[in-house]
């Protein structure tokens, strides 16, 4: 499983490290635990929601002024899986996840050049604010699997929109 990081405008992807930190606008995006989401093959939903999470933390840098942002999940270039296959839990803890959801019906969406977004988180953050740190699990979920999947390649990727409010 490959997971990456990117953002419309601004932005700073450290590949091949466990933990990345992105600058968008005033907000930092910090990810950490990028190997957790390395898989060998498929897990069952209770296997999935067990897993070890990759956590994130939303950080409004400016001193001043307040910032909405929305963390979206789309499929890369390099993705060969169908969506329709892979499992998404975005609550829970560091130790487990307590529900999940098929990431292709996720129904908050945004399309732009025929790729579709997935919105797994929103907020606002005052000036100054750190936001809760978020547990985020992604798994092929055997049961979901219609055909067996050789030499498959998920490659999901984050992106980042936020918005000054003044």
């Amino acid at each position: 499983t490959v997971i990456g990081i990117s953002y419309a405008i601004f932005f700073d992807v450290k590949t091949n490290t466990e933990d990345q930190k992105i600058t968008a606008g005033t907000l930092e995006l910090t990810v950490t635990g990028i190997n957790a989401l390395t898989l060998s093959e498929p897990m069952t939903t209770a296997e999935g929601l067990a897993s070890s999470p990759v956590s994130y933390t939303v950080v409004n840098t400016d001193s001043n002024l307040p910032a909405a942002y929305s963390v979206y999940v789309y499929a890369g270039s390099g993705n060969n899986i169908p969506l329709s296959s892979i499992r998404i839990s975005t609550d829970g803890d560091a130790t487990s996840g307590s529900t999940s959801t098929v990431l292709s019906s996720i129904s908050d969406t945004l399309v732009e050049n025929g790729t579709t977004y997935y919105r797994i988180d929103t907020g606002s953050l005052n000036a100054g604010v750190t936001g809760t740190t978020k547990y985020l699990r992604i798994w092929i979920d055997e049961d979901l699997v219609a055909d067996e999947i050789n030499n498959g390649n998920l490659d999901l990727q984050l992106y980042v929109v936020s918005e000054v409010q003044e």
